[in-house]
């Protein structure tokens, strides 16, 4: 009992860690071109619904494959509206299982496990590495989905779980209640469904109280996938939400259609299954489908509706676009010099997300960990993006001038993100000296010159040749006395300083001359373009007069 309680919680583990590797390998794979293959796929509603059925079907689980499409929308690969028809193809798709009844994936989830984790030894695959996380992510999802089901199925081998079921007598909510729990703790619909068909085969229930039961599989799994997205925010959020109506609507929809053909008499699903199929267990299986089927044409029908009860109920965090380009974009590529433009304008904003993240550790609120963690992604998103277009426009012919432009975005990109780096370890650092009066005065005082030193640089990235620039320049130069003469200043309580807070204030120095440093390499940087364009103006000014 110990044993597969142990295995059920590592199954689930091993779900919420391929879920983040899956979640952090596709951003990096966010690349324009692979986002135009994954747009021209879900573009269309019908080949959304196509790819979602194949994928269910391949699967054999639209849990996974509604995480794997929440990960997807939430490193920008995907859109919400985009994601509904592929989950409603992938219940269709999932009832695969059910129909053959012998598909096993355990195996291919194994070999996928197995085949990419030896990648990862071999060198000349290193450039494919990302790609093969991304898909090591989806192969430990998988994997722990079916370690979860595993640690939890010898339960279902126990003389009770069979009687539980076949205690429901004439009652028809019974067997829905009973198998909805089931479901809920074998994280198995398909398994609790088949389990079903076994027993009315073995007569252990009637054939209506079967298609009730298979209704309560489908009204569990829509708790199981509501307990698993519980920490989930924004526009993820409302895809999974779509999947917990997908089943708990059809599911109430099914119920209405099965009391109504059974005391109106009029011919529905049991009708329609029984006619199709002479075979009982078969005749279950398309019941199963049925649900699924009308469960996708019901939810695609209603999915304006649905989407924008979604949208008011789970709405897009605040800062959620924030990891997304805005200026940036694949027409720009066809004018160079404006695209060098646009670039600039991105890292502008770039630079704008430092000033938020300094608040935190200036203000060192309880939850500074977590508000730290999401500015940092969004900053690493929108990073990948800039990095993304300047090797794409790396590509396009430039003038010599152009050239040197595109270097010196470059080298800015890698100052932001050096930057980024010092303010994340600065948050980390004002945590750590909440409760130690001196380390944090110091703390305070560095901050407060940091974010003066931010404002100018984020004005002086704006302002290409006026006092801002000039003002940017001049508080860059020879700080590292001043940084020297401050941890001096502190150290010098040498009594009253225990030996972690003398290491705290180093830290804290240490940081600080790295965020000076930076700023100014990037003010050179800065310098070396306003050198250009005054070059630019006279030289076009002796053309002119040579003419």
């Amino acid at each position: 009992m110990f044993l597969a309680v142990a295995a059920a919680l590592a199954g689930l583990g091993i779900f919420f860690a391929g879920m983040y590797q899956l979640k952090e390998n596709l951003k990096k794979l966010t690349s324009r071109r692979f986002r135009q293959v994954m747009a021209a796929w879900t573009r269309n509603p019908a080949t959304g619904v196509l790819l979602g059925v194949t994928a269910g079907g391949v699967m054999q689980s639209t849990t996974a494959v509604t995480f794997i499409l929440a990960s997807m929308i939430a490193s920008g690969m995907l859109g919400v509206s985009a994601a509904f028809p592929v989950i409603a193809g992938a219940n269709v798709g999932s009832t695969l299982l059910v129909m053959l009844a012998t598909l096993d994936i355990h195996f291919f989830v194994l070999l996928v496990l197995g085949i990419v984790g030896i990648s990862f030894t071999v060198e000349r695959l290193s450039g494919m590495r990302t790609l093969a996380s991304a898909v090591f992510g989806i192969g430990l999802v998988l994997f722990g989905l079916q370690m979860l089901k595993s640690g939890v199925m010898p339960l279902t081998r126990e003389p009770w779980f069979g009687d539980l079921l076949s205690l429901a007598g004439a009652s028809y909510f019974l067997p829905l209640l009973v198998a909805a729990a089931l479901t809920l703790i074998a994280q198995s619909t398909n398994s609790v469904i088949l389990l079903t068909i076994a027993l009315t085969a073995a007569g252990g229930l009637a054939f209506e109280q079967a298609m009730m039961a298979i209704y309560g599989c489908n009204f569990g799994a829509s708790f199981q996938s509501l307990l698993l997205s519980s920490h989930l925010r924004g526009r993820p959020k409302q895809v999974t939400m779509y999947q917990v109506l997908f089943n708990g609507c059809t599911a109430c929809v099914m119920v209405l259609l099965f009391f109504i053909e059974q005391y109106a008499h009029i011919g529905l699903i049991e009708s329609l299954t029984k006619s199709l199929a002479a075979d009982l267990p078969l005749q279950l299986a398309l019941v199963q489908l049925c649900f699924n089927v009308i469960g996708a044409v019901f939810m695609l029908v209603a999915q304006p509706w649905i989407a924008k009860f979604l949208a008011s109920r789970f709405p897009a965090l605040a800062d959620e676009d924030d990891g997304q380009p805005i200026h940036i974009h694949n027409q720009a590529i066809v004018d160079p010099e404006s695209a060098l433009e646009l670039l600039h304008l991105e890292q502008q904003r770039l630079a704008g997300y430092l000033l938020p993240s300094l608040d935190i550790a200036r203000s060192a609120p309880k939850d500074s960990g977590a508000l730290i963690e999401r500015r940092n992604q969004n900053f690493l998103a929108l990073s990948t993006e800039i990095r993304a277009f300047q090797r794409h426009i790396g590509e396009a012919p430039f003038s010599l001038g152009g050239y040197d432009r595109l270097n010196r975005s470059i080298n800015t990109q890698r100052i932001l993100e050096g930057l980024n780096e010092t303010v994340v370890e600065l948050v980390r650092a004002a945590k750590a000296v909440q409760d130690q009066p001196l380390p944090r005065q110091l703390l305070s005082n560095v901050i407060e010159g940091i974010d003066a030193a931010f404002l100018v640089m984020v004005d002086a990235l704006a302002d290409r040749s006026g006092e801002d620039r000039a003002l940017f320049f001049a508080i860059t130069r020879d700080r590292a006395e001043v940084v020297q003469r401050l941890r001096q200043q502190y150290l010098a309580n040498d009594a009253n300083l225990t030996t972690g807070q003398k290491g705290t204030i180093l830290i804290v120095t240490n940081l600080t001359e790295r965020a000076l440093w930076l700023l100014a390499q990037l003010a050179d940087q800065e310098r070396m373009s306003e050198d250009d364009q005054s070059f630019a103006w006279i030289f076009a000014g002796r053309a002119r007069s040579q003419a």
